[in-house]
C-alpha cells in the first residue's frame, strides 16, 4: 500500500472555467468571472489532497467478473472488459479533504446558491487535476516493462459498474488512511473524493479503450472527455 500525503498541486489560473461554462450553458459574464477568481483562492487554500493505492494481481477474467489472486472479485460488463488482458491492477482512492465539503455545506445552508455552484465547479475541476497527478504516478509504477501499457481508468458509478461495487474497493484499499469512508449509499465522504482502477499488462493484450467516456452512451454529460 502506498500513501501520498501533503500533495502540492499545480492549479491553473483558469481552473473551473471550462467546467462552469458547460454547466451554465455558455460564456461566463463579468460577475461570474470575478466570483470564480475570488472562490478559486478560497478553494486553493482549503484543499488537502491525499491518495492511497495498492497493486493486485489478476487471476482471471471470466464472463462479467474479474478475479484477483487476493480473493476479491469485481463484477460488471465494463470493468471486466477494461481489465481483460491485464496482469495486474492498481486500485486507488484520492480526496481533496473534508474542509471543502464543510465550505460547500455552509454556503448552501446560507442560501448563496451561486457561490455554491462556483465552488462545486472549482473543486470538481481540482479533483480532476488531482486525478491526473495521481494517474501519472500510478502509470509509472504499473508499467513494469517497455512492452507493457495501461488501460483507461474506470470507477464505480460509471456506466454499468454499480456504485455498490465501491465497497469492494474499500475492502481492498485502506481508505481510512487518508480520512475517506463510505456512507450507507456507498458514496464517499468527503464528497470530493474518487476511487477507481487501472489495469496493466502487455500492450498487445490489454483493452484499448482510450477513456471511460468511450463506452458510455451519455453524450450530453458535462464531464464527457
Amino acid at each position: 500500500m502506498t500513501i501520498l500525503d501533503h500533495i502540492k498541486l499545480d492549479i491553473p489560473e483558469d481552473i473551473g472555467k471550462d467546467f462552469l461554462n458547460k454547466l451554465m450553458g455558455g460564456r461566463l459574464n463579468l460577475q461570474m468571472e470575478k466570483l470564480l477568481k475570488e472562490k478559486r483562492k478560497i478553494c486553493t487554500q482549503n484543499i488537502y489532497p491525499k491518495a492511497v493505492y495498492e497493486e493486485f494481481e489478476i487471476e482471471k477474467v471470466k464472463g462479467e467478473s474479474v478475479y484477483f489472486k487476493s480473493g476479491n472479485v469485481f463484477n460488471g460488463p465494463n470493468i471486466s472488459k477494461i481489465l481483460t488482458g491485464s496482469e495486474i491492477a492498481i486500485i486507488f482512492i484520492f480526496t481533496l479533504g473534508n474542509k471543502i465539503d464543510q465550505i460547500i455545506k455552509e454556503k448552501n445552508k446560507s442560501g448563496d446558491t451561486l457561490a455554491t455552484i462556483v465552488i462545486d465547479a472549482l473543486t470538481t475541476s481540482m479533483l480532476i487535476t488531482l486525478g491526473e497527478y495521481i494517474g501519472d504516478i500510478i502509470r509509472k509504477e504499473g508499467i513494469k516493462d517497455e512492452n507493457w501499457g495501461s488501460t483507461c481508468t474506470y470507477s464505480p458509478g460509471q456506466f454499468k459498474w454499480t456504485i455498490e461495487e465501491q465497497k469492494k474497493i474499500f475492502d481492498m484499499v485502506e481508505a481510512s488512511k487518508i480520512g475517506v469512508k463510505l456512507n450507507k449509499s456507498f458514496l464517499m465522504v468527503p464528497f470530493k473524493s474518487l476511487s477507481g482502477v487501472n489495469g496493466f499488462g502487455p500492450k498487445d493484450k490489454i483493452d484499448k479503450t482510450r477513456v471511460a467516456c468511450d463506452i458510455c452512451p451519455r453524450q450530453n454529460c458535462i464531464s464527457r472527455r
